[in-house]
């Protein structure tokens, strides 16, 4: 026997003591740092409102693009978002840092430095080009935008990686991190519905026009800097109330004992790429982000082309739909729920979700349409929530490569994002008179239904491969396979 079997041998006996040194390594925060720590994607939230929600629309409609070039730059977003979340993940996990923010501490110095980046950029996406004139080419216009949008992505990625790796940071406890999904999303929710009750009140302005055009561009450019001056007084509070504890695995290679095989061994950003349950989630959380963000892309254009509505719902049915969202959020935030098994959670997710894409094969008049805004909310709150707790889990206590795997999944969910809008985009007819024509109408039918349906029955799928295992939890093998690695790394040093 030589030195290499007497250490995995007493990596399996670490394994065997861990009812006396599991409670050691457990930490938790309080309630109050986790509604601090619940504020910091705000900023955030309010942009992505302002992005998902209304940009396209507002590209259409109000800067008259042709649906083509505002999907391109939808497109061009998206991609940019989808290769700086990996990027940012190993940065952060790096520790790669300017000297001058080293003392904030890795995960609050990136989600600073996006926030900086989102304010310098996000206004210039809800306005004008300041050198276009009236015979300046529409793909002079559209250029104009690219470099705002590709500035805005990196930041908004930068936020949302930085805080997500934060949740395994602050607590080792499953329901702890579920209950700073839960309050995360919370404050999310407050965000959209403050957008969304922002352009209520702002459409509902007279213009003498019921449909949306470029009489509402100051209502847009007023809404997105009133995001932009909320979203930094927030983020303020974040970074006051907020600190970020010290890496308890940065230093050590072999300093976590769980039950749990996944714990045990330090995982690198390349290890992940070995483990089934990595693509399986990824997958998850994919095609859940693509229901949630098709839903709230579109819903706008459901609402005034299929459903003929007046142009002050596409602000009053999406805030009905959040409010639904928030409640959903308080109520799984409860600690009785927190023990209930995400996957049961997520299957309900699925089927209000998979009623909701049935409910708009039909005309939805009077109370319909406001119940059809609830199911939305209800699916797209637990889908979410569950998805991001079941991410979570994945990682466990390899926190040391955490802002990498919400990167890694971010990028795929942003990728086929930007990918579906532009297909969308392609196929979509021109829809330019106050009362859309019949292709239209059908058009807005057969996204709103079909594309999120499809998404929701493929993710079905991939919680039946899951629903025989634990989540986080490796084989015999893979757990042979990680001492060895270990072992090898330890004799190259």
């Amino acid at each position: 026997m030589n030195a290499a079997d007497d250490e995995v041998i007493q990596v399996r006996e670490d394994v065997r003591q861990v009812g006396t040194r599991r409670s050691r390594d457990d930490h938790d925060i309080s309630f109050a740092k986790k509604v601090a720590f619940g504020v910091g994607h705000f900023y955030n939230d309010l942009c992505a409102s302002m992005w998902f929600t209304y940009l396209m629309i507002y590209m259409e409609k109000v800067l008259k693009f042709r649906s083509s070039r505002a999907g391109l730059l939808m497109l061009i977003g998206q991609v940019t978002d989808g290769i700086s979340t990996p990027l940012v993940g190993i940065f952060s996990d790096s520790n790669i840092l300017p000297s001058c923010f080293e003392k904030i501490g890795r995960r609050l110095s990136w989600h600073l430095i996006g926030s900086i980046l989102v304010s310098i950029s996000f206004p210039f996406i809800f306005n004008k080009c300041f050198l276009c004139k009236s015979t300046t080419s529409e793909w002079f216009e559209v250029l104009w935008f690219v470099p705002f949008i590709m500035v805005f992505q990196f930041g908004w990625a930068s936020v949302q990686i930085s805080h997500l790796a934060l949740i395994p940071e602050l607590s080792s406890v499953p329901s702890s991190r579920s209950t700073m999904n839960s309050l995360r999303y919370a404050f999310s929710v407050i965000a959209n519905l403050s957008v969304f009750f922002t352009l209520a009140w702002l459409l509902s302005e007279s213009t003498g026009h019921s449909s949306i055009g470029p009489w509402d561009f100051g209502h847009f450019r007023l809404a997105a800097l009133l995001a932009v001056g909320l979203g930094i007084i927030v983020s303020l509070i974040f970074h006051i109330f907020t600190r970020e504890p010290e890496n308890r695995r940065r230093h050590s290679r072999l300093n976590s004992f769980s039950s749990d095989a996944s714990e045990l061994a330090r995982m690198q950003w390349t290890s992940w790429f070995g483990y089934m349950q990595f693509y399986q989630i990824a997958l998850l959380y994919m095609l859940s982000r693509l229901y949630i963000n098709v839903s709230q892309v579109y819903f706008p254009f459901y609402i005034t082309s299929t459903q003929n509505c007046e142009k002050k719902y596409v602000a009053i049915l999406p805030m009905i739909s959040y409010l639904s969202s928030f409640t959903v959020s308080i109520i799984n935030s409860h600690p009785k729920i927190g023990g209930i098994s995400k996957k049961v959670i997520y299957w309900v997710g699925l089927l209000a979700g998979l009623l909701s894409c049935t409910a708009m094969l039909f005309d939805l008049p009077g109370w319909k349409i406001f119940g059809l805004a609830v199911g939305i909310g209800i699916a797209q709150a637990i889908l979410l929530i569950t998805s991001l707790s079941i991410t979570a889990d994945l990682i466990n206590r390899n926190t040391e490569s955490g802002a990498f795997v919400y990167g890694a999944m971010s990028f795929l969910d942003k990728l086929a994002n930007g990918v579906a809008y532009q297909v969308i985009e392609l196929w979509n007819p021109t829809c330019d008179s106050s009362k859309p024509h019949e292709a239209c109408v059908i058009f807005y039918r057969r996204i709103m239904v079909f594309v999120p349906g499809a998404c929701l029955v493929l993710a079905a799928i991939i919680m039946i491969s899951l629903a025989p295992f634990k989540i986080g939890e490796r084989s015999r093998r893979e757990l042979r396979d990680d001492e060895q690695r270990i072992l090898d790394e330890d004799q190259e040093e």
